[in-house]
């Protein structure tokens, strides 16, 4: 995660950024360049570093890059406005999720953020940015039904399962409440509905207890038993698994066999254009970079930035 050397994002932004724009202005500095060549920043064994001397070195160092990031960034916004491309909150939370896994914890993400003095607002910000470019490089690829084809001949045992069992669980932390629930259920009550509001179970709860279609071995051993024994409608007893006890009502089986390319199609799509969207990624911000109307004065700050036009990757919003 990261390229290894960090900055502050906000002050190194905000020095780059007045930099640039001294350096786009056809106005002279007059004063204000004397005033930031006498404001000291620092004193070092009574030698001062100045305002200027820092902008410099900024300006020049990872200055371009930073540059290059902002105009990255102007490129991909003006972009997914004219595209109506708006990312949702829950693709944003997902990006950041992923953050935090890659960091081993929330903590871990907390803690990285106040040492590179970002909010998770700003964070977000990014993120957001990253989501569009990821949809206008998913939009720009094109699956022709030949690589479907391809991919699916050449895949069949992803798509080849044994025999399946499709169940919603109802998971407690006592014999008494799952007992109690039963009751309910033999009265008519509704499982799903009961599953959605009772069972402790993370993974399926939400989903008003489907597990979806599963083999045997896909879960612990208590429950694929019980849910290969029974017919589709039929609800189990209560019966104890590793972490509490259980309730399950199966809704379908299906024999061992392969599934059929029309039932894949969408999944295989999905999956061609994930493995073409980091590459499209970086094609489509080239052309975009190379169509632009770049205007930067200073002569060794345009060298620099010309030289990454065509190389540099996608601004990396885990970078900072």
């Amino acid at each position: 995660m990261g390229s290894g050397k960090m900055g502050r994002t906000s002050i190194l932004i905000k020095l780059i950024v007045a930099v640039c724009c001294l350096g786009l202005s056809a106005m002279s500095c007059g004063d204000g360049s004397n005033l930031r060549d006498q404001t000291v920043m620092a004193i070092v064994n009574g030698t001062p570093i100045t305002e200027a001397q820092l902008i410099e070195r900024l300006k020049y160092g990872p200055g371009p890059r930073v540059l290059l990031r902002m105009i990255d960034t102007r490129l991909i916004v003006a972009e997914a406005a004219r595209r109506q491309i708006k990312p949702g909150g829950e693709q944003v939370e997902l990006k950041l999720s992923q953050v935090a896994s890659r960091l081993g914890s929330e903590r871990e993400l907390t803690a990285m953020l106040r040492e590179h003095n970002t909010s998770r607002a700003e964070l977000k910000d990014r993120l957001r940015v990253d989501a569009m470019l990821d949809e206008i490089a998913t939009q720009q690829i094109t699956i022709e039904d030949a690589q479907v084809q391809q991919y699916y001949q050449e895949h069949l045992e992803e798509f080849s399962h044994g025999e399946q069992v499709r169940a919603r669980m109802i998971l407690t932390e006592t014999r008494e409440n799952a007992e109690a629930i039963k009751v309910a259920l033999d009265s008519g009550g509704d499982f799903a509905g009961l599953a959605q509001a009772l069972s402790i179970d993370p993974g399926t709860a939400q989903q008003e207890g489907d597990m979806g279609y599963f083999e045997r071995g896909d879960y612990a051993d208590e429950i694929t038993q019980v849910a290969f024994s029974l017919e589709p409608g039929q609800v189990s007893g209560v019966f104890a698994v590793p972490d509490g006890y259980c309730i399950i009502k199966v809704e379908g089986r299906r024999p061992a066999g392969t599934e059929a390319l029309d039932q894949v199609q969408g999944q295989i799509v999905s999956r061609l254009k994930h493995r073409q969207r980091d590459q499209m990624r970086q094609q489509w911000l080239v052309e975009q970079r190379q169509r632009a109307r770049l205007k930067i004065s200073d002569p060794r700050l345009r060298g620099v930035i010309e030289a990454l036009l065509d190389t540099a990757p996608p601004p990396n919003p885990y970078e900072f």
